[in-house]
């Protein structure tokens, strides 16, 4: 039986009008971070994400690009959110771009609430495709960083998504503002 060809929707470029001004997250799902389970050193990575996120708008960042992903994607998306509501005056904008339409039916309790959340709140939302498909998850990545100049995000584990985020954030010469879990000995205790 021949597979099914995935419906791509058509990503508009020109609705991120201005790039040298968006910033994209990446991160790992909460249960790749080491000390996902200690919940004061999950506090303090959030602190200091969430100011990663600050220095980015004091830089002039005024969109950001949530991958609509458990985790750190949705920790930017929800403090974007937030900075939105409380801060309308500094005008951030939030493009969710989620790998396939279907994506929230595999969440779970909480988790369903926040990708619920950061949904209503961006102000563009778009599906590569109606299903999943093999290599939905590296598109939604790539999209990202094409369209960014920056890239906010968290990482332990460089052989993932994530690493592979960043290596192509890199070699197309993006900011890189990431906390490196292996680099930081601020979570040795």
């Amino acid at each position: 039986m021949k597979q099914k060809e995935p419906i791509v929707y058509s990503i508009n470029p020109p609705i991120i009008n201005d790039r040298a001004c968006t910033a994209c997250f990446s991160g790992h799902r909460p249960e790749k971070i080491p000390f996902y389970d200690n919940e004061l050193k999950m506090r303090m990575l959030m602190s200091m994400f969430i100011e990663h996120i600050y220095t980015a708008i004091n830089d002039g960042y005024r969109t950001f690009i949530c991958g609509m992903a458990r985790g750190v994607d949705i920790w930017g998306g929800r403090a974007i959110s937030a900075l939105k509501h409380s801060n309308p005056e500094w005008n951030l904008k939030l493009i969710g771009i989620s790998p396939y339409k279907n994506e929230m039916d595999a969440l779970q309790g909480e988790d369903i609430y926040h990708y619920g959340t950061v949904r209503a709140n961006c102000d563009q939302m778009y599906y590569l495709s109606e299903d999943y498909f093999q290599a939905c998850y590296h598109i939604r990545n790539r999209l990202m960083v094409d369209h960014s100049n920056r890239v906010i995000g968290v990482i332990n584990d460089y052989k993932s998504g994530t690493g592979n985020t960043i290596k192509e954030a890199k070699r197309q010469g993006l900011e890189l503002d990431v906390i490196d879990l292996n680099n930081c000995g601020f979570f040795d205790f």
